[in-house]
């Protein structure tokens, strides 16, 4: 039930903020920043388990984004991301782990067409697994790392690569904490120009 309050809230605010959206100037520049932008994702998950040890396995998944930007170069950010790994270690155990994270994104822009930008997210992650009985845990979290974006058209652009450090303390009978790395890219739709 607090997964639902959290997430219900980010899109109440967000959606508050879209009844007055508009773009943000660069100050002269016959560039205008979309107020909003919201994005689908590709999402690969290396991580570690169990703890002390690489054994390590890989998960898939998506994640959609919405981001606000607040100035012309800092943004607010809700990130959340599902991923699932089935037989882990060749046996029979399936996790998916979901974070939902939000925070800020400061972007860098310049004359160029590819826009890198750096990101810090806190919030929380939930694990459910099949290990003998369906195990579902919730626990912090938070991910910092970075990438590059570049426009096709007005409306849409590409996150062309992502790398992201993602913590978690989802409990595990060791240590409660897990490294992972996820690398990402997609689509985004922006919205919110004068």
């Amino acid at each position: 039930m607090h997964f639902r309050s959290v997430l219900l809230m980010a899109l109440l605010s967000v959606l508050s903020g879209v009844l007055h959206a508009q773009a943000i100037s660069m100050g002269g520049s016959h560039d205008d920043i979309p107020r909003f932008e919201v994005g689908a994702n590709y999402n690969y998950f290396h991580a570690n388990a169990p703890p002390g040890q690489c054994g390590c396995f890989s998960l898939n998944g998506g994640s959609g984004t919405i981001l606000m930007n607040l100035t012309a170069r800092w943004a607010a950010l809700a990130d959340i991301a599902v991923a699932h790994a089935s037989q882990v270690d060749d046996t029979s155990q399936n996790i998916t782990i979901v974070n939902y994270l939000f925070g800020a994104r400061y972007t860098r822009r310049n004359s160029s067409r590819f826009v890198p930008y750096g990101e810090a997210l806190f919030g929380g992650a939930k694990e459910d697994v099949n290990f003998q009985f369906t195990i579902n845990r919730n626990s912090f979290g938070l991910a910092a790392g970075g990438g590059v974006s570049t426009q096709l058209k007005r409306r849409w652009g590409v996150t062309l690569g992502q790398f992201d450090y993602v913590y978690t303390q989802i409990p595990n009978a060791k240590n409660d904490r897990q490294n992972n790395i996820r690398v990402s890219t997609g689509v985004t739709y922006n919205f919110g120009f004068k």
